[in-house]
């Protein structure tokens, strides 16, 4: 485990606003199918997703004592709203490539919609925490890979997601931090917490099986009506797996950044990522036009 940070990364609040090209929509990924695959998918679950972040957030604004917190709370849902606005148009960049795409974000939609209405607030903030955990987890693995990152993917891509990364990181605690205030440290809190992200764990793997189904049939589709005289992709070579889907991204997931979740004392701080962000810093300097910056 890292050392904690003794100072932490401003919640800066960046207008972003991406070209995507649509005819780049297909292999942006140069190198790593699988991981195009993957991201295209996550990238149709962060809408209606990120709007239940902000909205399980909301919900405890007023109980919120921390002067600190709660501008730090401000910072969060501008980010996560500006997220969500980028991945909308993303989206619709992919559409045309990946049209049952639409599928996984109603999908998605009307689970979360279940999660509203039968679960109490509490629970909902326990789920933005834990789900918060997996995108600081994917956030940590991109920033971690940035050179090449950016080197074999499409520049608009590799923008949009390094980005969203970065503001993954600088706000990373807040959910948490949240919760530890109005519901509690103690041990049914804690149990709590963990509870919610075993079924967590369950739902969204679930959901991001669903994902990559519709985002490699729609490329399966997509091949199969494409014109005659319009050259096909090249067959995977017989090194490649044909389906690497889930269990081979797997292997890549830091298992044990996941697990560290379930420590009583765990906070999303013990992993100090404050150089990966500033690394960040240093190849996107001034992007999107630094708004206002909420210490933390």
């Amino acid at each position: 485990m890292a050392m904690k940070p003794t100072s932490l990364p401003q919640i800066i609040r960046r207008r972003v606003n991406i070209e995507f090209d649509p005819a780049k929509a297909r292999g942006w990924y140069f190198t790593k199918k699988e991981i195009e695959d993957f991201l295209n998918a996550v990238s149709f679950i962060f809408p209606p997703g990120e709007k239940f972040f902000i909205q399980s957030v909301q919900n405890y604004r007023d109980k919120i004592t921390d002067p600190v917190l709660k501008e730090q709370v401000k910072g969060f849902i501008y980010q996560e709203a500006m997220h969500t606005k980028e991945h909308v148009r993303c989206n619709l960049a992919l559409a045309e490539a990946f049209p049952l795409g639409h599928k996984v974000e109603e999908f998605t939609a009307k689970f979360i919609s279940l999660v509203h209405r039968f679960s109490p607030k509490a629970t909902q903030l326990a789920w933005t925490c834990a789900l918060e955990h997996f995108t600081a987890i994917l956030a940590d693995t991109l920033l971690s890979n940035q050179e090449a990152f950016i080197n074999d993917t499409d520049p608009a891509f590799a923008a949009l997601w390094l980005w969203h990364a970065v503001e993954e990181s600088e706000h990373k605690a807040v959910c948490f931090d949240v919760y530890q205030e109005v519901v509690g440290k103690g041990v049914l809190s804690y149990l709590h917490r963990v509870i919610v992200m075993f079924l967590t764990s369950l739902t969204f793997l679930i959901t991001l099986y669903f994902a990559m189904r519709q985002v490699k049939k729609s490329a399966k589709d997509a091949g199969q009506n494409r014109p005659a005289d319009q050259p096909r992709e090249p067959p995977a070579s017989p090194d490649t797996p044909a389906k690497p889907g889930l269990r081979r991204l797997m292997k890549i997931v830091p298992v044990k950044l996941y697990l560290d979740y379930y420590r009583p004392s765990f906070h999303p701080w013990d992993h100090n990522n404050v150089p990966l962000i500033e690394e960040w810093k240093r190849r996107y300097r001034d992007f999107g036009g630094p708004d206002v910056a909420v210490s933390q």
